[in-house]
C-alpha cells in the first residue's frame, strides 16, 4: 500500500471519527436540554400553584382586614359609649350608705323577730290556759243553751197559743174587711170585688167584667166611680181593675201565706143579687177540684157555703182576715167554689205588669186510669191495677206531638194503651188534679218538663218543652 493511500484512509477514518463524535455530542446535548426543559416546566407549574395560593391568601387577608376594620369601628363606638358613661363618686357613696342603712335595718328586724318569737311563745302558753278556761265556759254555755231551748219551746207554745188567740170570729172578720169589698156593675151583669195592693186596684172574676169598657164600681159608702181593666185571665177567671179614687176607709186586703185545707172554716163577703155587704160562713169541702166550666182550667177550692149570684168576685177569707181565694157562685156546676190564693199569687202580678197571664200547653188529652175506667173502656193490654194518665189524643204540631207522645189505639175489639203518664218532673200523676196542679203552679210556657211514661209495657222518659196556650176566644 502506498503512503498516499494510507494517508487517505487515515484521513477518511479521522473524518468519520470526528463525525461520529460530533453526532454523539449532539445526541447527548439534546437529551440534557430536554431534561432542563422538563425541570423548568415543573418549576413554572410550582410557581403558578404558589401564585394561586398567594392570591387566595390575599383574599383571606382582605377579608380579615375588613373584619378588623369593623371590629375597630365597634371598639371605637364602645369606647365612645364608655367615655359618655359617668359614674360619679358621690352616687357610689350614696348607694354605699343606703346599703349600710339597709343592713342596719335588717339587723333591727332580726332583733324584732327574736322579740316576736318570745312574745308568740308567751301567747301560746296563754292560749293553752285560755282553751282550758274556754272548755269550762263551753260546758256552762251548753247548759245555758239547753235552758234557752226550753225557753224557746215555751215561746213556741206561746206563739201557737197567740195564733189560736188571734183567730177571729166571722163577725170580726166581716167588720174588719167589709169596707174593702165593692159592688161591680157591667153590661154582662153584677158581681163583687175587693181592694188589693193599693187604693186604686180591685180584684174580681173575669166573668164579672169580661172585656167590657163600661164598668161601674160602688164602694161601701155608696160612692161610685168608673173602672178600667188592667189585665184579665179567662182561664183562671181573674180580672184586675183600676179606679182613680176610693174611700180612705177601703183598705187593701192581704193574701194569706198558707193554702187552705179540707174542713177549714172560711168567710165569704159579697153582694148577692145586688144587695151589698153580705156574709156567708162555711167550710172548705175539697181542694184542687177541676171544673167542667169553660174557660176555667185551674184547680179550685170547693166550698160548703152559700154564694149567691152577685157575690162572684168577692174575697174568700180565713179567720185571720186574710184572702185565701176569689169566690164564684158556680151555679152551673152544682156547687160553689173559689179560685185559690196560690193561683192568684201567680197570675195577678203579671196581670198588673203585662196585662195578661200565659198558661202552659202540652197538647194532649188524658184520662186518669182506675179499675172501673180500664174495664169500661176495655183497655186490652194493661191490668186493672195500672195507674197513671192514659194519653187518648195528641194535638198536631203540639209539644206532645213533637216529643213523640202517642195516643191509645182504638179498635173494634177494644183499646190498646201506648203512652201512660206516670209522673211529671218526679211528681206522681195518679189523677187529673195531680197533673193540673203541678203544671198550673210550677210550669210556664217554654219550660222543659220530664214525663215518666209507661210506654207499651216499658218504663221510659220523654222531655217536653211546653208552649203558650192560645188566648181564649
Amino acid at each position: 500500500m502506498s503512503s498516499r493511500s494510507f494517508k487517505l484512509i487515515v484521513l477518511v477514518a479521522t473524518i468519520a471519527l470526528i463525525f461520529s463524535a460530533t453526532s454523539v455530542y449532539l445526541i447527548l446535548d439534546n437529551i440534557n436540554t430536554k431534561e432542563q426543559l422538563t425541570k423548568q416546566e415543573n418549576r413554572i407549574y410550582d410557581l403558578e400553584t404558589s401564585l394561586e395560593k398567594i392570591d387566595a391568601l390575599n383574599e383571606i387577608i382582605d377579608e380579615l382586614e375588613n373584619s378588623l376594620s369593623i371590629q375597630r369601628e365597634r371598639i371605637d363606638e364602645l369606647q365612645n359609649t364608655l367615655d359618655n358613661v359617668n359614674f360619679p363618686n358621690d352616687q357610689i357613696n350614696i348607694q354605699t350608705e343606703q346599703i349600710t342603712g339597709l343592713q342596719i335595718a335588717l339587723n333591727e328586724v332580726k332583733t324584732d323577730l327574736t322579740d316576736a318569737t318570745l312574745t308568740l311563745n308567751t301567747l301560746s302558753n296563754q292560749l293553752i290556759v285560755l282553751n282550758q278556761s274556754t272548755s269550762t265556759e263551753l260546758s256552762k254555755l251548753h247548759e245555758t243553751i239547753g235552758n234557752v231551748e226550753d225557753v224557746i219551746s215555751e215561746i213556741s207554745g206561746l206563739e201557737e197559743l197567740f195564733t189560736v188567740l188571734n183567730i177571729k170570729t166571722p163577725a170580726e172578720v166581716y167588720n174588719e174587711s167589709h169596707k174593702s169589698v165593692v159592688l161591680i156593675t157591667s153590661p154582662v151583669g153584677q158581681g163583687s170585688g175587693f181592694m188589693f195592693g193599693d187604693q186604686n186596684t180591685i180584684i174580681t172574676n173575669y166573668h164579672v167584667v169580661e172585656d167590657e169598657t163600661n164598668i161601674e164600681i160602688q164602694f161601701f159608702d155608696r160612692t161610685r166611680t168608673q173602672a178600667t181593666i188592667v189585665g184579665s185571665d179567662p182561664y183562671a177567671d181573674i180580672a184586675v181593675l183600676a179606679v182613680s179614687l176610693s174611700p180612705s176607709e177601703a183598705k187593701p186586703l192581704t193574701f194569706s201565706n198558707q193554702t187552705v185545707g179540707i174542713g177549714q172554716q172560711v168567710v165569704a163577703i159579697g153582694n148577692p143579687l145586688g144587695l151589698t155587704e153580705s156574709l156567708s160562713v162555711g167550710y172548705v169541702s175539697q181542694i184542687n177540684r177541676l171544673l167542667d166550666l169553660e174557660p176555667i182550667i185551674v184547680p179550685v177550692i170547693q166550698l160548703d157555703l152559700t154564694i149567691a149570684p152577685g157575690s162572684s168576685g168577692g174575697p174568700l177569707l180565713d179567720l185571720y182576715g186574710n184572702v185565701v181565694g176569689i169566690t164564684n157562685a158556680g151555679t152551673d156546676v152544682g156547687f160553689n167554689f173559689a179560685v185559690p190564693v196560690d193561683i192568684m199569687k201567680r197570675v195577678i202580678p203579671l196581670l198588673l205588669s203585662e196585662g195578661k197571664y200565659k198558661h202552659p200547653l202540652v197538647g194532649f188529652s188524658i184520662i186518669a186510669l182506675t179499675p172501673e175506667i180500664i174495664v169500661d173502656l176495655n183497655i186490652l193490654n194493661i191490668n186493672t191495677s195500672q195507674t197513671g194518665l192514659l194519653v187518648v189524643d195528641v194535638v198536631d204540631n203540639s209539644p206532645a206531638a213533637k216529643a213523640g207522645l202517642t195516643p191509645a189505639i182504638v179498635e173494634d175489639q177494644g183499646i190498646t194503651a201506648v203512652d201512660i203518664v206516670l209522673a211529671v218532673d218526679g211528681h206522681r200523676t195518679l189523677t187529673l188534679e195531680d197533673w193540673t196542679v203541678y203544671v198550673e203552679l210550677e210550669v210556664s210556657p217554654g219550660q222543659t218538663i220530664t214525663l215518666n211514661l209507661w210506654r207499651s209495657g216499658v218504663t221510659s222518659s220523654v222531655i217536653v218543652t211546653t208552649m203558650e196556650r192560645p188566648p181564649y176566644q
